[in-house]
């Protein structure tokens, strides 16, 4: 998401090089998800919708495309009852620190208040639980039909949550 931001409002004059040194980093949870050969292109599809909020698209900012049927990128096989025992199970592995990040995250789904915060920076050293939080609160927000996005940029240390109901 932070890289799609800078695109959109313009601050950085050369993209193909900000991608250039960043692109490994923007793929990382996604080769980790799918695998070394697919998982570029699922990514390079997150960002070309996520550039779409600002107008923008891979091609105007004159980097690779990546054209995936929408089918392949629908989550078709989503199973609310089995995701949310995962992440019940995974809620009893937390350590503390981890349940206060969740805890909040779902006190800002659960109160929908329009006061209340949507968007939160999750910042740490690789293998600290980050993705192991979202694989708690994910679930949760389908739920409540509130989509949670999870972007790592910056070689995998930032976590940016953004709750979109």
């Amino acid at each position: 998401m932070l890289f799609e931001m800078i695109c959109g409002f313009g601050e950085v004059e050369d993209v193909p090089d900000l991608w250039a040194h960043h692109q490994v980093s923007l793929f990382e949870d996604f080769v980790h998800r799918y695998s070394e050969q697919t998982g570029p292109h699922y990514a390079l599809a997150d960002i070309e919708e996520l550039l779409t909020s600002y107008n923008l698209s891979l091609q105007k900012l004159h980097l690779a495309t990546v054209d995936l049927p929408a089918s392949v990128l629908e989550r078709a096989n989503f199973d609310v009852v089995e995701e949310q025992a995962k992440a019940n199970s995974y809620t009893m592995q937390l350590n503390s620190e981890q349940r206060i990040v969740v805890e909040i995250l779902l006190s800002a789904v659960y109160n929908n208040a329009a006061d209340t915060p949507k968007s939160y920076i999750l910042d740490g050293p690789a293998g600290t639980g980050k993705t192991f939080v979202h694989s708690v609160v994910a679930p949760k927000c389908e739920i409540f039909n509130c989509v949670m996005r999870k972007f790592s940029v910056i070689d995998c240390q930032v976590y940016f949550f953004a709750l979109h109901f």
